[in-house]
């Protein structure tokens, strides 16, 4: 049996276990707290130098888009020759110098290659200072050459060289970004494998996080459902199913969708009453549901319109007083209408365009010309100025109708005109098909939409004639 000197040094020993097991244990615990402390510092530095980062690709992003905003009310001014278009390059110039010194001191913040940011500012200044006034003295003094293609490709070229050289910040920083989210996973394994009681609670605190981001995927995945059928359903408003045929004469269409989830450019094709038949196109500025909207909104109160007998340019004139009216974003429409009358060997043609390319006339002989179909944007001025266009179509001549969309995408100074004259007498869907070769041959995604229409005249020619001229329109 043990005596009590024993037992006391039993418990004497007992205590000491205790008290090396717990004094171990905290030891433990604070080197792991220690070390989840130095981890978290690690983060926090990790988090701020991101967020330092995010700020230098804002002052990148913002200073692109004075640019593009300079571009926008340039070509507003040139295209439309109203000085109200301007008020988004003066506010850019009032801008450009904040946003230089804001994206410099970004620069000095986050101890970055300050070249690329360098080159970018250079560029934005270049286009500032060199582009624009040359452009607005040309318009001053020429505007047929501010209007020319090669004035327009040197523009696009320049905010093309600013979105390269925003591209090459954006890719940089998003290499940082990458090496740093790299190094702070290591940091965070580190702290799970050095300081056991911390694994617990990041466990905790990880399950409670995947719960939430697992609530959150469900949710964006609803919400991008709800998108898709939005978008679906617009785009349903905007364009037709099918394209009528139309007695005596070819339709064909193309159509090719830009960035973006829903198109801004329309048109249409219906009967408006007996040998009487209507064509619409138009384009939309912006993107996303909003445009879209009022693409289908413009859409439709065209039909309307035209269907209740109103002539070209009172559709356009209703449609500009329907924007006008619009509460919502405000937008400004280019649109070109056609009303057809068939007779037995001609049909009578009136066009009308508002701020819109004008139809090209091809006939199966002589040159392709644009008809003489002018007018303001719509959505802009309260009263707009329209200069309808009368044709007579005689069997095989063919009225093509197009968005900017073909000409913005073409990388050469080739017009709609030229591309279509060597092919006088075809049929609509090589004039189309034309057209849209025009629109597909940059290799790069194209970011504006594209919509052709091309309506041959055939006439009421016997079936057997019919077919021997649909065949030599062959290619």
């Amino acid at each position: 049996m043990w005596g009590i000197a024993q037992v006391q040094r039993h418990h004497r020993w007992l205590r000491i276990r205790i008290a090396a097991t717990v004094l171990f244990g905290a030891l433990l615990v604070g080197l792991g707290v220690a070390q989840l402390l130095r981890n978290t510092l690690a983060l926090r530095a990790t988090a701020n130098a991101t967020i330092r980062d995010d700020t230098y690709l804002l002052r990148v992003i913002d200073l692109e888009h004075l640019a593009v905003d300079a571009e926008t009310g340039l070509r507003g001014d040139v295209i439309t020759g109203r000085s109200l278009f301007l008020a988004p390059l003066h506010l850019a110039e009032r801008r450009l110098p904040s946003a230089v010194r804001l994206l410099r001191a970004s620069v000095a913040s986050t101890h970055a290659d300050a070249s690329q940011s360098s080159h970018l500012i250079a560029a934005v200044d270049s286009y500032m200072s060199v582009y624009v006034p040359h452009v607005l003295d040309l318009l001053a003094h020429d505007p047929a050459s501010a209007r020319s293609f090669a004035a327009t490709l040197q523009g696009k070229q320049a905010l093309d060289a600013i979105r390269a050289r925003a591209g090459v910040l954006e890719q940089l920083l998003s290499s940082r970004d990458s090496h740093r989210q790299e190094q702070a996973q290591n940091t965070a394994n580190h702290s799970v494998t050095d300081a056991i009681a911390a694994l617990v609670l990041l466990t905790l605190l990880t399950g409670l996080t995947g719960a939430y981001l697992g609530h959150l995927a469900v949710t964006r995945e609803r919400a991008r459902q709800q998108s898709d059928q939005t978008a679906q359903t617009l785009q349903e408003s905007i364009l037709p199913e099918t394209m009528p045929d139309i007695p005596d004469c070819e339709l064909a269409v193309r159509f090719l969708p830009g960035e973006g989830p829903v198109s801004g450019d329309f048109y249409d094709a219906f009967s408006t009453g007996p040998d009487t038949w209507a064509l619409i196109i138009g384009d939309v500025c912006g993107k996303g549901t909003a445009a879209a909207a009022a693409t289908a909104m413009a859409r439709w109160t065209l039909r309307s319109s035209l269907e209740q007998g109103a002539a070209p340019a009172e559709a356009l004139r209703l449609l500009n007083r329907v924007m006008l009216g619009h509460q919502g974003d405000p937008r400004f429409i280019t649109a070109a209408c056609l009303t057809l009358r068939l007779g037995a060997h001609t049909a009578s043609a009136t066009i009308a365009a508002a701020g819109h390319p004008p139809p090209v006339l091809v006939r199966p002989t002589g040159i392709p010309f644009a008809v003489s179909a002018h007018g303001d944007l719509l959505g802009v001025f309260r009263e707009i100025r329209l200069q309808t266009a009368e044709l007579e179509l005689h069997p095989g001549d063919c009225v093509v109708a197009y968005t900017d969309g073909v000409t913005d995408q073409a990388p050469d100074s080739r017009s709609c005109e030229e591309a279509l004259r060597e092919h006088g007498g075809a049929s609509a869907e090589v004039l189309a098909a034309t057209l849209e070769r025009i629109a597909r041959r940059p290799a790069a995604r194209q970011s504006d939409d594209v919509a052709v229409m091309a309506l041959r005249f055939i006439g009421a020619l016997p079936p057997r004639r019919r077919a021997a001229a649909a065949a030599l329109s062959e290619p």
